[in-house]
């Protein structure tokens, strides 16, 4: 079953959904543009929108929003929310997303944020996908991300593809999510070799008593050149 397929039916089915925003997500964003003065102005898409947990977030506080998701289901529920918020956008604030290309023009972003979308890709399509949000960032535009990293404890589960990519995860977080890219520090530096790289942060959480969730994901923030 390919990604695509997985994310729908998920969607669909409503079970897993985040509700909040990322702390994370959240910080990198105001601690960039919390002194914009029209933030309408300020142009961030949200790459992998989900049910809309992080977009809810940039609407509220009054971004230029736009959402873009594989998934039909994931933009319906993204869309249905702000509704129930209050919050009425234009259709053209939701795109669905078809292969690498973004359906928006050239030097359109301020910023996009990303929490855990980008892994979704293989190592091909991460270095093209790369490249066009490149594309879509205005000068000093930013890429501001959260993936997980090849240090991640349930690689143990799954099966190596090559270059990065996984897949069949026979227990842990990534079981029956089809195939995932888990970054090396390497492979981030290269992906971003053409922008300035601001911060990489690896933030790692290990269970120490008890039966914890346990993660490790690098925190990126890279600004277009």
């Amino acid at each position: 079953m390919t990604n695509k397929k997985i994310w729908e039916d998920r969607y669909k089915s409503k079970k897993n959904i985040a509700q909040y925003p990322f702390d994370q997500i959240i910080s990198m964003v105001m601690r960039r543009f919390i002194n914009e003065s029209d933030r309408s102005l300020i142009n961030i898409l949200d790459y992998g929108c989900g049910a809309g947990n992080n977009f809810w977030f940039l609407a509220r506080e009054g971004f230029g929003a736009y959402a873009c998701d594989v998934a039909s289901s994931a933009l319906e529920l993204t869309q249905k929310r702000m509704e129930e918020e209050g919050i009425w956008l234009d259709e053209d604030r939701y795109r669905l997303l078809e292969g690498d290309f973004l359906p928006f023009p050239n030097q359109f972003f301020s910023a996009i944020i990303d929490r855990e979308s980008l892994c979704q890709s293989t190592w091909p399509e991460v270095q093209s996908r790369v490249r066009e949000f490149h594309r879509v960032l205005k000068p000093g535009g930013w890429y501001l991300g959260m993936n997980f990293s090849c240090h991640h404890p349930d690689i143990r589960h799954g099966d190596a593809l090559g270059d990065g990519d996984w897949y069949n995860f026979k227990e842990g977080l990534f079981k029956d999510q089809g195939q995932r890219h888990l970054f090396s520090i390497n492979e981030i530096t290269y992906i971003f070799s053409e922008w300035h790289i601001d911060s990489v942060e690896e933030m790692r959480i290990n269970s120490i008593l008890g039966g914890g969730d346990e993660t490790s994901e690098y925190i990126i923030a890279a600004q277009k050149k």
